[in-house]
């Protein structure tokens, strides 16, 4: 629990609430203390200083505090902003509910906070959709290591080589291991766990296993199912 009564530091606004008749409370993504939860009096006014919260893809200097366990935002200058285009709106939420659902409020992991940043920025400068899902399968990669559940590209759960050659099956929380010729589960190519982790899918068909293997990884770890699954659920080819 945060003990001291003023804290300043970098936010993004991942989901606000309505607070009584003209407030609203939001929880926020810092550099420095992971995620609060803010009231930010008067916000729903578009004359107060507050209401600049609620200005899609802004990067905030935020001031606040309190005595109470919820906090009182006192200041939030905008300091930056990301152009949020339709083509990414289904990421950028998507993004804001896996940090929710994932980080434990109050605990700073601002290796995160700077990957998501640039994540957001690196979405805003592309149009290329191969390049974009492959930059979130890396952010979603980074966020599962960083909260201890790192997953190997180069070798298998009993700590053996991944071959370019054999099939694999992904487990959450083991890893890797060899698939058998009579499963009936879906597996990937080795050579193809090799190829994204120097940064390229090998086809299709990889390209959604991996998105499978991050969703199964960061269901493991978040309390609840993600909502956002149903953009990155596992599909058999109709073939």
């Amino acid at each position: 629990m945060l003990k001291q009564s003023r804290f300043s530091c970098k936010a993004v606004l991942l989901h606000s609430t309505n607070f009584r008749e003209s407030s609203l409370i939001g929880t926020f993504f810092t550099d420095e203390y992971g995620l609060i939860k803010l009231v930010a009096k008067g916000a729903k006014s578009k004359k107060n200083k507050l209401s600049n919260i609620k200005v899609p893809g802004a990067i905030f200097e935020i001031n606040f505090g309190g005595k109470g366990d919820l906090k009182n935002l006192y200041t939030c200058e905008i300091i930056d902003s990301i152009i949020i285009e339709e083509s990414n709106l289904k990421i950028y939420l998507y993004l804001n509910e896996i940090i929710i659902r994932t980080i434990e409020p109050e605990a700073p992991v601002q290796s995160i906070f700077r990957s998501l940043l640039n994540l957001l920025k690196d979405l805003e400068m592309t149009d290329n959709l191969l390049e974009r899902e492959l930059k979130l399968r890396r952010f979603e990669l980074d966020l599962i290591s960083e909260l201890g559940y790192e997953i190997s590209l180069t070798l298998d759960s009993r700590g053996e080589k991944i071959k370019e050659d054999l099939m694999y099956e992904f487990i959450p929380s083991k890893g890797f291991q060899e698939a058998k010729k009579d499963s009936s589960k879906e597996a990937i190519l080795g050579s193809s766990i090799l190829q994204f982790d120097g940064g390229v899918f090998a086809s299709d068909q990889s390209k959604k296993y991996i998105k499978y293997i991050m969703k199964s990884s960061l269901d493991t770890i978040s309390s609840k199912p993600l909502n956002s699954s149903k953009f990155f659920r596992l599909k058999k080819d109709a073939n």
